[in-house]
């Protein structure tokens, strides 16, 4: 993964994090073939490369011939854990076409993706679900930056945030009202604290995007950036607790820890 740059990920690595948490997504053929819409369980980037492992309906597969069908997967990238539960935030779109494996490829894909992204929706590969293949050619992401186009290189070269699966916990720590984490990083953006709890709604390795309600009751995020960017937990904890204005090394070690 390259390093980071700027006090924003940049938009590939956006991408692959959305694409990772896949809370809602949906595979749709467009006009060129028989098949409906379909609900996507999960989605696994192939390392190394912009392809993408996609868990579907069985019932939806069938309409996929052995040549493959374009499609159109779509991911609604939603927050995950604390008070702000469901609110969108970005949408990714990944144009290319759609390949079905064997049903002996996709388990022995499933078991490797499975190392990787435990998932239940792994457990019914071969039955109920099946495991096909996305290979982008176009991938777009449009969030508070506007619409970004990625190339399918930088998406291969990428990869997700780091704090990507654990992101929905520490907003559930962090949002919790018995924790003043949040309204002490507030304070670094409004000189005092609104009615309205302030909330976290975003946190990655370079930094986080807090949500705040002025006194005319609209809603603005502000976004803070690190220090430095972050490459694990503990490092995430020393920032997060700069930002509160803490001290670099805590008394109390589990003060953060989600």
């Amino acid at each position: 993964m390259r390093s980071l740059v700027g006090p924003v990920p940049e938009p590939a690595e956006r991408a692959c994090s959305a694409l990772r948490r896949c809370p809602r997504a949906t595979l749709d053929p467009g006009t060129t073939t028989t098949m409906a819409p379909a609900p996507v369980a999960l989605v696994h980037q192939v390392p190394g490369t912009s392809h993408l492992n996609l868990v579907i309906p069985t019932a939806d597969a069938t309409a996929i011939g052995s040549g493959g069908v374009r499609a159109r997967l779509e991911v609604v990238d939603e927050i995950l854990g604390g008070a702000a539960q469901g609110r969108r935030r970005r949408f990714a779109v990944v144009e290319g076409r759609v390949d079905q494996l064997s049903t002996g490829a996709q388990r022995h894909t499933a078991t490797h993706i499975a190392r990787d992204l435990p998932d239940s929706a792994l457990l019914g590969v071969g039955s109920d679900s099946t495991l096909v293949r996305l290979r982008a050619e176009r991938i777009l992401l449009t969030d508070d930056d506007g619409v970004t186009d990625i190339a399918p290189d930088d998406l291969a070269t990428s990869g997700p945030d780091p704090f990507t699966d654990l992101e929905g916990h520490w907003l559930d720590h962090l949002n919790d009202p018995r924790c003043q984490v949040v309204p002490r990083i507030a304070l670094r953006v409004c000189r005092c604290l609104p009615a309205v709890r302030p909330l976290l709604v975003g946190i990655d390795r370079a930094g986080v995007d807090i949500e705040l309600v002025d006194r005319e009751n609209r809603v603005r995020r502000a976004r803070l950036p690190f220090a430095e960017a972050c490459t694990c937990v503990t490092e995430l904890g020393t920032q997060l607790r700069l930002l509160a204005g803490g001290s670099r090394y805590p008394q109390d070690r589990a003060a953060l820890r989600p």
